[in-house]
């Protein structure tokens, strides 16, 4: 009930916005109703609705400010570079959610600042923690990480729409710098602790932003803390003594090391992208675009560096050809196992049909283990479709210039996959709605 209504609340509120949209845009928004569960949002659900949300809102924004400046500054961009700052949690948080949702742990979603200036995902007792931990060691360290792989999966669809024209990079950008920003200063916080260890000043700064006390009753905690100190204890030990809210002071040098050099230093890779200054693609040709960025994350094994490359042909009689390559090389304690992708999407047939689709392979340590030095081989396939139904809205004075519905399936392997819950092998069916302004 509670996933109709949320549902329901997202289609209203931004339809109603969308009164106010550029009427010159005709972009399309898509909009998942079914994404393989009706237990609750899976985490590409969320991603799917949110960027739909919130590509309507700035764009309506826009509309409705207009050219109207505040201290020489846009009133549009006042409010749109603001407002991702007090709603980014709530993407961030059901992405840990998710991860519950999946292995049927019970939690709530509070992804509206508390006092601590955090947002929480709790309703979990310790005990409820401490045995998924000790049954499925993989799922429980992608626990911590569910929030930061849901934000680093929302940089990539940003920068997927800017490269091939699906949205404009001005409607894109506030999410996108504030989303960067965001995860690579999370994954730096080993730096902020060891500077908090030797300097009065970065000791105050670690006590009164990050030092989180342990709620009385441990069903309002957060099940997470510090997400990148909880996965780092994880990764490195089993059976530990269990702490809601990991500090590295009960790390060993070793942990300290590899949440302060290891992850710290490589997370600002993420900056490495050229969207982060406003350049979507390069003209190469006539008719061939080209872009591409270094990202990097945590994965339940370790950490991934990605590499990604955005080709567009515009030369073809049918439609544009829209290609996602990307190559991943993750890391568990010392061994390296790459993984790539090829994705074609949005290819356009016909006026009514669209095709996305996307092929993955990977090697993964053996049990998804930190320690693992033997791989296994996994894969997946995946196809969505958007069909356009036959509008009777041509000639007259409609928001919505048109509407339609989407397909999609995917089956994967067993492994570890972004946006996918299960580490199982898995067969997904999705169904959606979309929409053109």
């Amino acid at each position: 009930m509670k996933k109709k209504q949320s549902l329901l609340i997202y289609c209203l509120l931004f339809l109603a916005v969308s009164v106010y949209a550029s009427e010159s845009s005709e972009r399309k928004y898509d909009f998942s109703l079914f994404d393989g569960t009706l237990d609750s949002f899976t985490m590409r659900q969320m991603k799917e609705n949110y960027m739909s949300a919130q590509r309507i809102a700035v764009d309506s924004i826009n509309e409705l400010c207009g050219e109207k400046t505040f201290l020489k500054i846009k009133v549009s961009d006042w409010i749109n570079y603001l407002w991702p700052s007090l709603t980014m949690a709530v993407t961030h948080e059901e992405g840990h959610r998710s991860i519950l949702t999946a292995n049927h742990i019970g939690s709530i979603s509070q992804p509206f600042f508390n006092g601590h200036g955090a947002a929480y995902v709790k309703g979990v007792t310790n005990q409820t923690l401490i045995d998924f931990r000790d049954s499925d060691k993989p799922s429980f360290i992608r626990m911590y990480l569910g929030g930061m792989e849901s934000d680093y999966l929302m940089l990539r669809e940003s920068e997927k729409m800017a490269a091939f024209g699906f949205d404009n990079k001005e409607v894109l950008y506030p999410d996108f710098i504030f989303r960067t920003l965001s995860i690579t200063g999370y994954l730096e916080t080993g730096f902020i602790y060891h500077a908090a260890e030797t300097q009065s000043f970065y000791k105050w700064y670690w006590k009164t932003f990050y030092g989180l006390k342990e709620e009385p009753n441990e069903l309002e905690r957060d099940i997470c803390g510090l997400d990148p100190f909880g996965a780092t204890k994880a990764l490195f030990e089993d059976n530990y003594e269990f702490h809601r809210y990991e500090t590295p002071e009960n790390f060993t040098k070793e942990e300290k090391d590899f949440i302060t050099y290891r992850v710290g230093y490589r997370s600002y890779l993420n900056v490495l992208n050229p969207f982060l200054f406003m350049k979507e693609n390069f003209r190469i040709t006539d008719d061939f675009y080209l872009t591409g960025n270094i990202g990097y994350f945590m994965v339940p094994f370790g950490d991934s560096i990605e590499e990604n490359l955005y080709f567009q042909y515009k030369g073809f009689s049918l439609s544009n050809l829209n290609f996602h390559f990307y190559a991943r090389q993750n890391e568990n304690y010392k061994t390296w196992f790459p993984s790539f992708g090829l994705e074609l999407l949005e290819f356009d047939p016909s006026s009514w049909l669209s095709i996305s689709t996307g092929v993955h392979i990977w090697w993964q340590p053996e049990d998804l283990s930190f320690y693992a030095t033997d791989s296994f081989v996994g894969g997946a396939f995946e196809i969505k479709t958007r069909f356009m139904l036959p509008s009777s809205f041509e000639g007259k004075t409609h928001y919505v210039k048109n509407w339609g519905i989407t397909a999609g399936t995917l089956y994967k392997s067993a492994g570890y996959m972004p946006g996918i819950e299960q580490h199982k092998s898995h067969f997904r069916f999705s169904l959606g709605l979309s929409m053109e302004f």
